[in-house]
């Protein structure tokens, strides 16, 4: 009876999973149905928009990878990604194959400026600029209070006339909320506005310059909209008024 008993227990610790040995494996992502592979705004090396940012078309490819990308949005259609490695919002992956993703990166300028990411740049990075340091007036007794540590100046009465007075400057801050791409031209802001196409002098004619880029308007189309390459000699990007 004990030989039975002992032989049954043997034939119940093989035959039964050991459930604190189980594993939990990491989900991966799908490779993508739908690829750029046959995009125009791809072949032609245009720059794409996702999540407000506008990123340019590098060289770099490489292989699709379940393990450490995910989809962070769609441009036209095409699903793109992202290394969840590397850092937010600065690099994404567009397919232009079932396991081949081209590189698309976010330019190093404004609040990324003087700063290279998780790697080196493909383009040149924007050096940061310090604000400068601003002296304030207070009260009517003529003490300027600097707001850098330093002794307090008290210039004598003649030197507070108004025509000798110092003036103060205040900077805008920047806005703290994105409010879409947007450039600041003629003295108007300009929202991005569309897909980039393919300049035609027949089609544009050149009006100004922003930032060293040539600025264009098409003869027979919107007046109130500009077209502004977003890489040198590359397709044109429409802006318009709000």
């Amino acid at each position: 009876m004990r030989v039975f008993v002992l032989t049954l227990g043997l034939f119940a610790a093989v035959a039964l999973p050991n459930v604190g040995n189980a594993q939990v494996y990491p989900l991966r992502t799908a490779p993508p149905a739908v690829t750029a592979a046959t995009a125009e705004w791809q072949i032609n090396s245009g720059p794409i928009v996702v999540n407000s940012a506008v990123y340019l078309p590098t060289r770099a490819i490489r292989s699709f990878d379940g393990q450490v990308m995910s989809q962070v949005g769609i441009h036209e259609g095409v699903p793109i990604y992202a290394d969840v490695t590397l850092e937010p919002n600065s690099l994404v992956y567009v397919p232009i194959g079932r396991d081949r993703m081209r590189t698309y990166e976010r330019r190093r300028d404004r609040e990324l400026a003087g700063t290279t990411g998780s790697r080196t740049p493909s383009f040149p990075v924007e050096i940061a600029t310090a604000a400068p340091v601003e002296e304030q007036l207070v009260g009517t007794t003529g003490s300027v209070v600097p707001t850098a540590a330093g002794p307090a100046v008290v210039p004598g009465p003649s030197a507070m006339t108004p025509s000798r007075a110092r003036r103060t400057a205040e900077t805008i801050p920047p806005p703290r909320t994105s409010d879409g791409v947007w450039l600041e031209f003629a003295g108007t802001r300009w929202y991005s506005a569309g897909s980039a196409t393919s300049n035609s002098p027949d089609r544009f004619t050149k009006i100004g310059e922003y930032r060293g880029f040539p600025v264009y308007r098409d003869k027979a189309g919107n007046p109130d909209a500009i077209w502004v390459p977003v890489v040198q000699d590359g397709p044109l990007t429409p802006y318009s008024r709000r």
